[in-house]
């Protein structure tokens, strides 16, 4: 008797360890749409607003990309201002205030349809753009 209640606890233990959803978009194993130039780039991103979730949350986020090196991010915590360029090789690398640790953060960029994958080995965002300051 004592091994049919043992099996038991072990079960119903082994059903409470299901892993919950995930908040918002998984990260990739691997990039969808080709890669973007450093050129395609530029004239994604500078004058326009890109708007979507942030990996690994709900978050929509907007970032504005300003001419001469400057940018605004909007979160649900506020707005903070960011410094951003783009690698010869077309990597999208922004520097913000407090987001991120203030750390320079990296992504290559690829399109797929209307949506654009600013994607590194720690995440990815899904991003439309805009034009102009959309925030």
């Amino acid at each position: 008797m004592k091994s049919y209640i043992l099996c038991a606890a072990v079960l119903a233990l082994g059903a409470c360890a299901t892993q919950p959803a995930p908040l918002g978009p998984s990260i990739p194993d691997e990039p969808t749409g080709p890669v973007l130039s450093a050129p395609d780039v530029q004239a994604l991103v500078v004058g326009n607003t890109g708007t979507g979730t942030m990996s690994g949350s709900n978050a929509t986020y907007a970032m504005y990309v300003m001419p001469g090196g400057k940018a605004e991010l909007r979160r649900p915590t506020g707005i903070e201002d960011g410094n951003w360029q783009i690698t010869p090789d077309g990597k999208f690398c922004v520097k913000w205030e407090l987001f991120r640790g203030g750390e320079d953060y990296c992504q290559r960029v690829y399109k797929n349809g209307p949506v654009y994958q600013f994607h590194n080995l720690n995440s990815v965002e899904l991003l439309t753009f805009e034009a102009g300051r959309q925030l």
